[in-house]
Order: C-alpha cells, then sequence, then structure tokens
C-alpha cells in the first residue's frame, strides 16, 4: 500500500505526483500547497520509499500498477507529473492505460535506458553506522566520506527516520537489486496521444535532443520547455518557474 499526502479541494481536477530516486511526497509539499488553490494534489511515496510500503520488487511495471490503483480510488480522469524515476513511472502508466490519464507532465526524464547506476549512493548509506546516529549532523558527517555533494547529502537524509528508531526509510536492497530497471524503462511500442509537458532543466544532462526524439514517437501530443539556470532538481532549483509552468500546461 502507498503513502500519500493530500492537499486542496476534492472536488477540483485531480494531479498525481511522482517522486524520484530516493525522493518522498514530502519533497514537494510547497508546490503542492501552492497548486492546491485550482487542483486536488496527491503526492505520492512510490513503493520502496517513505512511508509506502517495502516490495520485493522495484520495476515500471508494478510502479505503474501503483498509480492505476491511486487514480481508480478517484474515480475520474487524472493529470500526472513524474520527476526521474516518477516520470518513467507516470510515461509507462500512460502508455498503458491512455484513458486514465486527462494529462502527463514529465520532469527531466526520457523513456530511454540510462548508464549513471545510482549503486554508489547505496552503498553509501549502507554504510552508515546507524547506531551512532542520533541526529541528521550525525549522520552527515559519517556520509560525507563517501559522498562530498551537501546538496545531494541533505536530500538524502530526508529519508533518514530519526522519531521512531533510527533507519532509511527506503528499501536499498531492493532499490539495489532493480538498479538496472530503474535506469531502463520497458520495451513498448504505445503510444500516448494525450497532451504531455516534457520540462527540462537547461543544465541538465538527463534529457538530450535524441532523448526528445525518442519520447516523441510515444508521446504525439507532446511540447517541451526549458527551464532557464535549473539543473535536474527543477523543482528544488526553480520552484516559481516551474508552478508556473505547470499551471499554465494544466489550464489550456
Amino acid at each position: 500500500m502507498l503513502n500519500i499526502v493530500s492537499v486542496g479541494d476534492p472536488k477540483n481536477p485531480t494531479l498525481i505526483i511522482a517522486h524520484g530516486l530516493f525522493g518522498s511526497a514530502k519533497n514537494w509539499g510547497v508546490l503542492c500547497k501552492r497548486l492546491s488553490d485550482k487542483w486536488y494534489v496527491i503526492a505520492v511515496d512510490m513503493r520502496n520509499h517513505g512511508g509506502s510500503k517495502f516490495y520485493p520488487v522495484h520495476n515500471y511495471e508494478a510502479m505503474a500498477e501503483d498509480l492505476q490503483k491511486i487514480v481508480k480510488i478517484q474515480g475520474v480522469d487524472c493529470s500526472i507529473l513524474g520527476h526521474s524515476m516518477g516520470g518513467k513511472a507516470a510515461m509507462f502508466f500512460a502508455l498503458e492505460q491512455p484513458k486514465m490519464v486527462s494529462k502527463l507532465i514529465v520532469i527531466d526524464i526520457a523513456p530511454v535506458k540510462y548508464s549513471h547506476s545510482q549503486n554508489n549512493i547505496i552503498e553509501a548509506l549502507q554504510n552508515i553506522n546507524l547506531e551512532f546516529v542520533k541526529s541528521r549532523k550525525d549522520a552527515d558527517v559519517q556520509l560525507a566520506s563517501f559522498l562530498g555533494d551537501h546538496q545531494l547529502r541533505a536530500f538524502l537524509l530526508q529519508s533518514l527516520e530519526l522519531k521512531d528508531g533510527v533507519f532509511w526509510k527506503l528499501n536499498l536492497p531492493v532499490l539495489k537489486e532493480y538498479m538496472r530497471d530503474i535506469m531502463g524503462f520497458p520495451s513498448t511500442t504505445k503510444i500516448f496521444k494525450g497532451k504531455t509537458l516534457l520540462v527540462v532543466g537547461e543544465n541538465s544532462n538527463y534529457v538530450s535532443s535524441d532523448d526528445e526524439v525518442v519520447m516523441h514517437k510515444r508521446f504525439s501530443e507532446m511540447k517541451t520547455v526549458v527551464i532557464s539556470d535549473a539543473g535536474h532538481w527543477v523543482h528544488a532549483e526553480k520552484p516559481k518557474e516551474l508552478e508556473n509552468t505547470i499551471r499554465k500546461f494544466l489550464a489550456n
């Protein structure tokens, strides 16, 4: 069962948000709150993340089924927004169940195979001795020995539970086992003809021009918006610009 965080009036159009690898629904809290003036926003803790159940399987077929269950509960067409891993899950869901997706927003990811495995991050998290951790600062001191990027460490440490014991709210063994699936994308010839928005960070290297060509073949009504001076974490780096882009797309 997936943990969700909903905000806004359920009578308004529904927008479901799927986060990326190592993320959680709370990463999107500010944007959800701002968009809740006109949309009923449901942020999802994807399987094996956050407050959602830990499952032995982690691939896009399973994640698409998870999203389908949430849409069925709403009983209406929903717009889906997905970032990175969540974007791939959203794309596969739209391809498999096009009648259930009103509009699709994909943030800085393409339906292609990537080569940059994230297993080094998983191994770094697994190497933290949680017996000596009483605060995020304690964990950060240890994590700094493995990961030099302070912003990355701060993001990862949001998934460290401290209130009810000390543990990672990430199913690290399963995520590591399914890293090849996470970096890839299921083979399909299906096409989604609904309105699709691809949002790309100007400084990101996640979506190439060739990737856009591939994506256009699967999402025939796709348009692309580039957010200036933003990298892969568009929602964290340029939240206002992303909010305005989302509003404009959903309103039309």
